[in-house]
C-alpha cells in the first residue's frame, strides 16, 4: 500500500507556473491593509481586465473597492471591462454588464439588480473568471489584450436578460455616453470622469453570438423602445432579452473610436471562438510571460506567493495602444506607436522603488516600452508625468518619480528607447527650464540657493525635498552613464540637499523655515504637514541611495542600526492596525526599503532577519495576503526581490544583498537565464559568489547578472 501511494505521488505532475498563481490573494484586507487586487480575467498589461465589481446589499465602501472587487462582500453589481490593480483610489470600472433573470425595463443601476454570490461557486485563474450568482446564472469571463468574452448560462425556465450600464463607473461620473443596438451588435461609448485620471472616452463594440430578441435603451431614466434603439446622455444603458439558456458575447474596447474597438475585437477574437479557447489562449499567454522563472525548495505557500507576485507585477502599466499600434496621447490626438506598445496607468511614486527595477531586470524589452511611453507623454503633453492615467497625468503623490524610473532603466543598460530625445527634456524639467502644464518641480530656486524647501511656503516640504533628492541622485547616475559629467556633478550636489532639513536636536528630518530655523515642535508618530503619507519616523530612512551619509547624520552606523532596530521592533509590538502604521509600515512606500539598510550599515544578519520577518508576517496566501495596496505591483516586486536575496536601490546600478528563501531560483535575463541558489542550512550568510567570484561588501552591480550566470549564497548559523 505504501509503495502504491509512493508511485501515485511520483506520477503527480508538478503544478505549472500558472497553476501556482492565486488571483484572490490581496483582494481583501481591512482598512488600510486592503490589497485592492482584482480577480478579473486579463492578460499581461491587458487594457481589458474583465471582472466582478462587488458590494454589500446596499452598495460598498469606495476605498475598499479601488479594484472593483472586495473579497468579504456578499453581493455583486456586475462585470466591467476596465480595472486597475492594487491602487489606492477607485478608478475605471467602465462598460458594466449584468446578467439578470427577467429584469424589468425599469431597472436603471446596480441598486435595481444587485445579487448575492458565494466564493464556494467562484473560480479565478490567470485569464479566466467564473461565478454562480444568486439568481442562478453561471457567469464565465475571459479576455485578450483589448477584448473581453462573456458566457452566461441560465437555469432552465429562466428569462435571460442582459443589462449594459454605461452610466456606471467605480468612482466619479459619466460625462456623456451613447449606446446603439443594431441586430446582434451593440456599440457605444462612455466618458469616464474621476478625480484621479481626468476624463476620457471608452468605446466598445459588442457582438452577441446569441440572437437578441428584443431591446430597450434608456437615457436619463427614460426608456427608448424598439428593436434598434439608441440613446445618448450621461445615464445611458440597454436591456437586452434572449431566449434559451445561454448568452454569449464578444466585446472589443478602444480609447480611439467605435471602429477601432471593432478592429480590436476582430483582430483578437474569432467569430466562432469559444470562451474555453480564449481562456486557454490567455493561460498560454501568461505561461509565456512567466517563462524562465522557476524555483526549487521553499514551502508551497512561498511558491504560491512568489508566482502570484509575478502575476500581479504584470497587471500594469496598462497597454492602451490598439491592435494596430495607434494610441491617444496626452495631447488627445491619435498617434502611431511606431512599433512600440504604448502604456499608461503608471503608479510611479510607488513603482519606481521596486516594480520598474524588476521590469529592467526581468523584462527589459517591456521596460523600453514603458520608457518610450513616458517620453511620448512628455513630448505630447508637455512634461513627464507623476501618475499617468490613460490620457492624463493624475498628478497624484509627490516628487519626480519618472526621473528615477527612466534613470534606473538607463543605468541598467535598458537603452532600446529614445534616450537622446528624453535626456534634454529630463534636464529641463529638473532645472525648471520652461513651462510645464503639470508636474513641475516646486521650489527649484530655493533648493539651489538655500538647500531646502521652506516649510512656511511649501506643504509636505520634507517629503518633497527627500523625494526630489532621490530623483537628483538618479539623474546624476544617468548623466554619468551618458558622459554628461557637468550635469552629473550638479545633480549629485543637489541630491544631498535632503541633509539640510535634519534637525540634530530633534533627531529627525523636520520642517525648516525661510529664516533657517526649525519648527519648535514635532510629533514623530503623527502625519505632520511637512510629510506626505507618513511621519517623521518613517521618513527618517528615505535615503537608501546615500546610506553612508544618512548614517553619519544619525551619529554613525552603530547608532543608526540601533534606531532602525527599535523602528522595526516597535512595528512588531504595534502589530497589524486598521489605520496607518506608526513605525515600519510595509503597506505604504516611504519606508519599505528600511530593513535592507541594516546590510548597508554593516549588519547583513539583521537585514536577513527583518526581511524574513516582513515576508513571513506581511505576505500570505489568502485575500488578506498583503499589508496594503499593492500599488500596481510595488509590494509584489518587493517580494520577488526579497525571495531572490537581493534588493534594488532604485536609480542606481546597485543591489543590496540579503539571503534567498528558495534552494534555487532562476529568472530570465536577455538571452538566457540567471540562477540564484544557496548552499548550506541556516539564515546566516557566510559568503556570496557570482560566477565564482566573491562579492565583497553589501552590494553588487547590475552588470554582474548575465545570461547563464549564477549567484551562490553560502549559508550557515
Amino acid at each position: 500500500m505504501l509503495l502504491l501511494l509512493a508511485c501515485l505521488d511520483a506520477e503527480t505532475p508538478a503544478p505549472t507556473l500558472v497553476e501556482r498563481v492565486d488571483p484572490f490573494i490581496a483582494t481583501g484586507g481591512p482598512g488600510f491593509r486592503v490589497g485592492s487586487a482584482t480577480p478579473a480575467a486579463t492578460v499581461p498589461f491587458g487594457m481589458v481586465k474583465l471582472g466582478p465589481d462587488t458590494g454589500l446589499e446596499n452598495g460598498g465602501i469606495g476605498p475598499l473597492h479601488c479594484g472593483g472587487y472586495y473579497y468579504t462582500d456578499t453581493h455583486l453589481d456586475g462585470f466591467s471591462h476596465t480595472h486597475m490593480h492594487g491602487v489606492g483610489v477607485p478608478a475605471l470600472g467602465n462598460i458594466l454588464f449584468f446578467p439578470g433573470d427577467g429584469l424589468a425595463d425599469t431597472v436603471r443601476g446596480p441598486d435595481d439588480w444587485r445579487t448575492t454570490f458565494s466564493h464556494d461557486d467562484e473560480v479565478a485563474t490567470p485569464g479566466y473568471y467564473a461565478v454562480t450568482l444568486g439568481n442562478g446564472v453561471r457567469a464565465e469571463l475571459s479576455a485578450t489584450m483589448h477584448a473581453g468574452q462573456h458566457r452566461y448560462t441560465y437555469p432552465e425556465g429562466s428569462e435571460p436578460t442582459l443589462v449594459i450600464d454605461l452610466g456606471y463607473n467605480l468612482y466619479g461620473q459619466n460625462l456623456g455616453a451613447r449606446i446603439r443596438v443594431d441586430g446582434n451588435v451593440v456599440t457605444g461609448f462612455m466618458t469616464n470622469d474621476d478625480s484621479f485620471g481626468g476624463h476620457f472616452p471608452v468605446y466598445f463594440y459588442a457582438v452577441f453570438d446569441t440572437p437578441i430578441e428584443s431591446a430597450t435603451t434608456w437615457t436619463e431614466g427614460k426608456p427608448v423602445m424598439g428593436m434598434a434603439p439608441g440613446s445618448e446622455g450621461s445615464e445611458v444603458g440597454a436591456i437586452l432579452r434572449f431566449s434559451g439558456t445561454q448568452i454569449r458575447a464578444r466585446v472589443g474596447v478602444s480609447l480611439i473610436d467605435v471602429p477601432s474597438a471593432r478592429a480590436n475585437l476582430e483582430a483578437e477574437l474569432a467569430v466562432d471562438q469559444a470562451l474555453d479557447a480564449t481562456a486557454s489562449q490567455a493561460a498560454e499567454t501568461w505561461t509565456r510571460a512567466m517563462d524562465g522563472f522557476s524555483v526549487e525548495g521553499g514551502t508551497d505557500d512561498q511558491q504560491i506567493i512568489y508566482f502570484t507576485a509575478l502575476y500581479h507585477l504584470l497587471q500594469m502599466p496598462t497597454q492602451y495602444s490598439d491592435a494596430d499600434g495607434r494610441y491617444v496621447g496626452f495631447d488627445q490626438r491619435v498617434h502611431d506607436g511606431g512599433g512600440r506598445a504604448y502604456h499608461s496607468d503608471l503608479s510611479l511614486w510607488d513603482t519606481y522603488r521596486t516594480a520598474h527595477p524588476a521590469f529592467d531586470l526581468f523584462y527589459p524589452e517591456k521596460a523600453g516600452d514603458f520608457a518610450t511611453s513616458l517620453l511620448r507623454m512628455a513630448q505630447q503633453g508637455g512634461a513627464f508625468p507623476r501618475w499617468p492615467v490613460a490620457q492624463h497625468d493624475g498628478s497624484s503623490m509627490i516628487g519626480a518619480p519618472a526621473d528615477i524610473a527612466l534613470a534606473d532603466a538607463l543605468v541598467k543598460g535598458v537603452v532600446d528607447w529614445p534616450v537622446a530625445e528624453a535626456w534634454p527634456l529630463m534636464v529641463a524639467q529638473a532645472t525648471g527650464a520652461g513651462e510645464f502644464p503639470y508636474n513641475a518641480r516646486p521650489g527649484i530656486a530655493e533648493v539651489e540657493s538655500m538647500g531646502y524647501l521652506p516649510a512656511d511656503y511649501y506643504g509636505g516640504s520634507v517629503a518633497w525635498l527627500q523625494e526630489l533628492a532621490w530623483a537628483d541622485d538618479a539623474l546624476a547616475n544617468a548623466a554619468e552613464a551618458l558622459g554628461d559629467h557637468e550635469r552629473a556633478a550638479h545633480f549629485s550636489w543637489r541630491s544631498y540637499s535632503y541633509r539640510n532639513v535634519y534637525d540634530p536636536e530633534m533627531g529627525y528630518f523636520h520642517g525648516r523655515y525661510l529664516d533657517g530655523s526649525f519648527a519648535d515642535e514635532l510629533n514623530p508618530l503623527a502625519w505632520e504637514d511637512e510629510f506626505v503619507e507618513g511621519n517623521a519616523e518613517q521618513y527618517l530612512y528615505l535615503a537608501p541611495w546615500d546610506a553612508d551619509g544618512l548614517a553619519a547624520l544619525l551619529g554613525g552606523e552603530e547608532i543608526a542600526r540601533e534606531r532602525l532596530e527599535n523602528f522595526m521592533m516597535q512595528a512588531v509590538y504595534e502589530g497589524a492596525v486598521l489605520g496607518p502604521g506608526a513605525y515600519y509600515w510595509h503597506g505604504n512606500e516611504p519606508d519599505i526599503h528600511a530593513p535592507w539598510l541594516f546590510a548597508l550599515w554593516g549588519d547583513r544578519e539583521r537585514a536577513v532577519y527583518w526581511v524574513d520577518w516582513v515576508m513571513e508576517s506581511q505576505y500570505h496566501v489568502d485575500p488578506d495576503g498583503l499589508a496594503g495596496n499593492d500599488d500596481a505591483g510595488t509590494l509584489s516586486a518587493w517580494y520577488l526581490f526579497a525571495a531572490l536575496g537581493f534588493y534594488p536601490i532604485a536609480g542606481t546600478p546597485h543591489y543590496v544583498l540579503g539571503a534567498p528563501i528558495f534552494d534555487s531560483a532562476s529568472f530570465p535575463v536577455a538571452g538566457g537565464l540567471f540562477t540564484v541558489r544557496k548552499e548550506g542550512e541556516g539564515r546566516v550568510v557566510e559568503g556570496v559568489e557570482i560566477d565564482g567570484i566573491e562579492v565583497e561588501g553589501p552590494t553588487f552591480e547590475h552588470h554582474r547578472i548575465t545570461p547563464g550566470g549564477e549567484m551562490v549564497f553560502y549559508m550557515g548559523g
